[in-house]
Formats: C-alpha cells, sequence, structure tokens
C-alpha cells in the first residue's frame, strides 16, 4: 500500500467486524491494496485492465487471491480504455476529472480494447454471496458505471471503500438503489491533491461519527 494510504486501514477494520470475509480490489493496479487485503480477508477477487498494471498484479495470484485482466463497468462486453503514463491514472474516462496527483493533466497515450465485466458478473462467477463483502473501488472517475452494475442483493450488505474523483453525484446515486444513507467522506490527505478528490466508507446502516 503506498504510503499517502496508510489512513485507509481504519476502513478495513471497520469492515471486518462488520463480517466481511471476501474482498473485491476494483481497480487493482499493481496489488499494493491487493497484498495488503489478502492479509486480512478470506478471499481476493483482484480485477485491472492496464496490461502494464496487471503484469504486475497477476504475480500475486494464489489459491486465496484471484486475478481478472478487465474493467469493471455497467454492462459486459469490450469496451474503450485510455491509457496514462501513469497507470494509476488510466481509466474508462477520455477525460480524467482531476488530472494528475498534482493536478497537471493526464493526457491519454494509447488507447486499447479491453474486456468489461460487472460486478454481478465477478460475484456470480468467481466470488460468492454467502456473506458480506467489502468492496474497494479505485477507478479513475468510473466509480458510477461500476456501481451500476451491482444489482444482485449481496451488494445490499456490503461494506464499500470508493476513491471519489469529482463524480459525488454519481456515486450517491449509483449507492442509493443499494439502499445506502449514512456515509463518511474524506478528503484525501495528500498536500496538493485535489479538493474533489475524497474517499468514501458506508456499510448498511452506517452512521458517521
Amino acid at each position: 500500500m503506498s504510503i499517502e494510504e496508510t489512513w485507509l486501514l481504519q476502513y478495513i477494520e471497520k469492515a471486518k467486524k462488520f463480517g466481511a470475509k471476501v474482498a473485491l480490489d476494483i481497480g487493482a493496479n499493481v496489488g499494493e491494496w491487493t497484498a495488503m487485503l489478502a492479509e486480512h480477508f478470506d478471499k481476493v477477487v483482484a480485477v485491472e485492465p492496464d496490461p502494464r498494471a496487471f503484469a504486475e498484479l497477476s504475480k500475486l495470484a494464489s489459491s486465496k487471491v484471484v486475478v481478472v485482466n478487465a474493467a469493471v463497468t455497467s454492462k459486459m462486453g469490450a469496451v474503450d480504455f485510455y491509457l496514462r503514463h501513469n497507470t494509476v491514472q488510466s481509466s474508462l474516462l477520455l477525460e480524467h476529472p482531476i488530472g494528475a496527483g498534482d493536478q497537471q493533466d493526464a493526457p491519454v497515450v494509447e488507447t486499447i480494447g479491453v474486456n468489461g465485466v460487472t460486478l454481478d458478473f465477478l460475484i456470480s462467477s468467481i466470488a460468492n454471496c454467502d456473506g458480506p463483502l467489502f468492496v474497494k473501488v479505485d477507478v479513475e472517475g468510473a466509480e458510477g458505471d461500476v456501481l451500476a452494475g451491482a444489482t444482485l442483493d449481496c451488494f445490499k450488505k456490503a461494506a464499500w471503500l470508493i476513491e471519489i474523483h469529482d463524480r459525488e453525484r454519481e456515486v450517491g446515486l449509483g449507492l442509493a438503489p443499494l439502499g445506502y444513507d449514512g456515509v463518511s467522506v474524506t478528503p484525501h490527505p495528500l498536500e496538493g491533491a485535489h479538493p474533489k478528490h475524497e474517499w468514501i466508507y458506508t456499510e448498511p446502516g452506517y452512521v458517521h461519527t
């Protein structure tokens, strides 16, 4: 896990107390989160579409960690994916909502076709709905598309940790049909971070204190 995100460990602990045993790492990049999640949960499904990052992520595959080279989105099928110089900024969006970490542009260097899958598909084919889930989402602005593909009842009993790139409205609309109301919203603490770069956490009946 990159040093600037260690403050998010509190939400891993909240999810474990909530009862989550399976974690979905959506937008896993090279696997820093995946490796950390594998220390806390019984099973981890890590999904990453950027082939450069996936080459590293795939090294973590094991009996406990399932890696998937795909983009999580609202429907199944091939989709365009926009590569940036830095793999952490590659996205389903042609225009990156907040740019690079220093708020400079994050220009597209190549457009490729990737396999698009939904959260419903991942649960139905790889993970399971036997108990509460922990779902971490870091997809550079496409958060609403990810949530649109989560319609199974098990997502109504999940703990969610979502990185938001100026997409509060889309995320709120995506969580509402699943029954979520209370959330914690925390601005990214990195010095110089974009003011609309935030993380949210929620779980069923969650009240932020």
